[in-house]
């Protein structure tokens, strides 16, 4: 009997360690490539993270990334804290004025800023855009998903510094993006005056749990718990390794927050939790009628008068 209660114990580890080993590998793994929905009446619909902005955000950007693809962009490569490659691409601009533009989760430059990037173009502003480890043309096999992710743009940052004379610094991110720029608000790194979050979650333990809450609709305990052993194991990844709420409680740059209302992806309360604990000169913009990250398409007049005012340092 004896040996069947341990068998089954086993067993039911065995099931758990390779349930949350799976569930690890799908977010984390860069080798594990997710397939868009190919039927139109996806989009918009109750399974489309995007909703409800979907389709009215790829129209809207399509002719953008074609003209951000001809821009002329200087490649620069670091090398980060555990020796991969990454790269970033280098509009070059007042070099007193610099930005450096943080991509989200499976995205790109191209996608999350072709409509942005305008913002700064208009300023003169020096722009650089990063490829995330994991992403595009940087090496890395698993997703940093903002933990690792803040360590590699203060490695960016550091470049700039050394590339300009005393430049004024500013990081904006989307979505993971946005949640890595946030977490770096506590590292004080040099020159950074100012962060741009545009739908970022506040953690990865945040995030993960409102996913499997909202979109998978299942408990997150127990895999959950055992994605997290895989994640600290495979890929030195702490779940609770930077939250937002806590970042902005110990930092005195001015911070500017977007998000859409009506958000599935990333939730809206997110950022009005951060904001709220947020002690330096910030200001929040809810954004009606807008899904995951379409906040500029929806408010483009908001949207840049508040990163305006953030750069010309009138947060107030």
């Amino acid at each position: 009997m004896i040996y069947f209660v341990l068998g089954l114990l086993v067993f039911v580890l065995a099931i758990l360690l390779y349930g949350g080993y799976y569930m690890f590998r799908s977010v984390f793994d860069s080798h594990v490539k997710g397939e868009d929905n190919p039927d139109p009446s996806f989009t918009d619909s109750e399974g489309d993270m995007m909703r409800p902005t979907s389709a009215r955000l790829k129209a809207f950007q399509a002719p953008l990334m074609e003209e951000f693809h001809k821009l002329p962009f200087k490649e620069l490569e670091i090398m980060s804290f555990d020796g991969l490659k990454l790269k970033g691409y280098l509009l070059e601009g007042n070099p007193k004025e610099v930005v450096i533009c943080v991509h989200g989760y499976k995205s790109a430059p191209d996608f999350d800023f072709c409509d942005k990037y305008k913002i700064y173009k208009d300023r003169g502003s020096t722009v650089l855009f990063v490829h995330d480890r994991a992403h595009n043309n940087s090496e890395g096999r698993y997703y940093g998903f903002s933990d690792l992710d803040r360590f590699d743009v203060a490695k960016w940052v550091d470049l700039m510094n050394k590339m300009y004379d005393s430049p004024r610094i500013y990081l904006h991110g989307v979505s993971m993006g946005g949640a890595t720029v946030i977490h770096c608000a506590d590292m004080k790194l040099k020159n950074v005056c100012g962060i741009v979050d545009d739908c970022g979650f506040d953690s990865i333990l945040g995030i993960s749990q409102a996913l499997c809450r909202d979109i998978y609709h299942l408990p997150y305990f127990p895999l959950g718990y055992t994605s997290m052993f895989w994640s600290l194991l495979l890929n030195k990844v702490k779940y609770t390794g930077a939250v937002g709420e806590k970042c902005v409680r110990k930092t005195d740059i001015p911070i500017v927050f977007i998000h859409g209302k009506d958000d599935h992806y990333v939730p809206c309360y997110m950022s009005e939790k951060m904001y709220e604990a947020c002690v330096s000169p910030k200001e929040l913009h809810l954004i009606d009628d807008c899904g995951h990250a379409a906040a500029y398409m929806r408010a483009p007049e908001e949207y840049t008068d508040a990163v305006n005012r953030l750069l010309d340092g009138k947060i107030k």
